[in-house]
């Protein structure tokens, strides 16, 4: 069956229709082990290297040490049923991992990105457990309690690929996936992914490299994560987020907008003005307010020339 609509697979799976991409990796045995299992193989010596993601710090993590992002062990700051994504994904299981391998100047969930030493050691069996001691809520049902999906976000989840992956080998509920993050990862890393998330709820930040680099730390931005926007498109359905930075729709919103609507035209695109000098968003020229009307505005008025789907 073929699903070309956006979203469509992920609402079959919802409708009982399709199973999630990890159940259907887990059951093709190969010599007696899933192609999940050799996924987390995989992901323990890239992390045990430390290059799950682009900065490639090539630490010892499997030795105790940490590179760029901190994270050493994977810990869970929160975990909750969150209302507050996009429509389609509301209610959704939302699991805080501490630490991100990005340094957001104006970073809103810093004491979750910052503190990769922060949170609860929550073994895989159980938070496998108590992702199924909830339901899948069948579509237009908005007085259900259960959850529609389960969200991996931060921080962000990159540091943490070989926990989520261990997770998913321990869950019976055949609930969607969804890999919530700024995908600045290796092609390997992203390679693991493949056959396990359903939904890519992504960041597309910045429109060149300079903006990154001195926003976010993030060498080789444009390149690594529109190369990434492309590769998880083949694996799954994405929902694109590009948060309005004040100042930059010249830079970078005009420019994003632009290259998804050349590269990816099918993919929802949020743009989103929740904007907040957090952190230390202050200490750098231009950043120290919010998003204006006409900013916003202008980015949607963009976004409709150019035919991009909002969500």
């Amino acid at each position: 069956m073929e699903h070309d609509r956006p979203l469509e697979r992920y609402m079959a799976i919802l409708r009982g229709e399709l199973l999630p991409s990890f159940l259907r990796t887990r059951v093709q045995d190969v010599d007696g082990r899933s192609p999940l299992d050799l996924k987390i193989d995989a992901a323990d010596r890239l992390c045990n290297e430390c290059q799950l993601c682009e900065h490639r710090c090539r630490t010892r993590r499997g030795g105790g040490q940490a590179g760029k992002c901190g994270v050493q062990e994977s810990r869970v700051a929160s975990h909750f049923p969150h209302y507050g994504e996009e429509r389609p994904l509301v209610p959704s299981y939302t699991v805080f991992l501490s630490g991100c391998n990005l340094d957001c100047v104006y970073c809103q969930n810093w004491d979750i990105s910052t503190r990769p030493d922060q949170g609860d050691i929550i073994p895989p069996e159980r938070m496998a457990r108590l992702i199924e001691g909830r339901t899948i809520c069948p579509p237009g049902s908005p007085a259900c309690r259960g959850i529609r999906n389960v969200n991996w976000v931060g921080g962000d989840p990159i540091p943490h690929l070989p926990y989520v992956l261990r997770v998913l080998r321990e869950l019976r509920s055949p609930v969607p996936q969804v890999w919530n993050s700024n995908m600045y990862m290796t092609v390997e890393a992203l390679e693991i992914l493949d056959g396990t998330m359903d939904v890519f709820l992504t960041d597309l930040k910045y429109g060149n490299d300079r903006c990154a680099l001195e926003i976010s730390s993030a060498p080789r931005y444009w390149e690594v994560v529109t190369r990434n926007h492309e590769l998880a498109a083949r694996q799954g359905e994405l929902i694109v987020r590009h948060l309005l930075l004040p100042g930059h729709l010249e830079c970078c919103t005009f420019p994003v907008l632009e290259w998804l609507a050349m590269e990816l035209p099918q993919a929802p695109v949020n743009i989103m003005d929740q904007y907040r000098p957090e952190h230390m968003a202050r200490s750098m020229h231009g950043l120290g307010r919010g998003i204006r009307p006409e900013e916003h505005e202008a980015a949607l008025r963009r976004a409709r020339e150019l035919g991009l789907t909002l969500i």
